[in-house]
């Protein structure tokens, strides 16, 4: 997966994310972000990580947005690496 490739699925995550207003106010709560942020989040490596993070740590979330994109159910965390070079971690204590 290309950088390109990586970002565009950030942001097609957060298309999908604010596709329903209950997905996005569970994003923005769980980020502390407001949504006059947004648009300075996206253009960052960090949010389009937070983006994917949210994805990947919530399966049911993650399989929708994967299927809606048509894409294997894999293709966020690999997106996930290809920005930031780490794989996801879903256990915040060991950070």
């Amino acid at each position: 997966m290309t950088q390109d490739d990586a970002q565009i699925l950030a942001l097609s995550g957060l298309t999908f994310l604010l596709d329903d207003g209950q997905r996005i106010d569970g994003f923005l709560r769980m980020t502390g972000i407001t949504p006059q942020d947004l648009r300075q989040l996206v253009a960052t490596i960090e949010g389009q990580t937070a983006i994917l993070d949210y994805l990947l740590g919530n399966e049911s979330l993650l399989l929708a947005f994967t299927a809606e994109q048509g894409c294997p159910d894999d293709a966020p965390a690999r997106a996930r690496r290809t920005l930031t070079g780490r794989a996801f971690n879903q256990d915040w204590t060991s950070i």
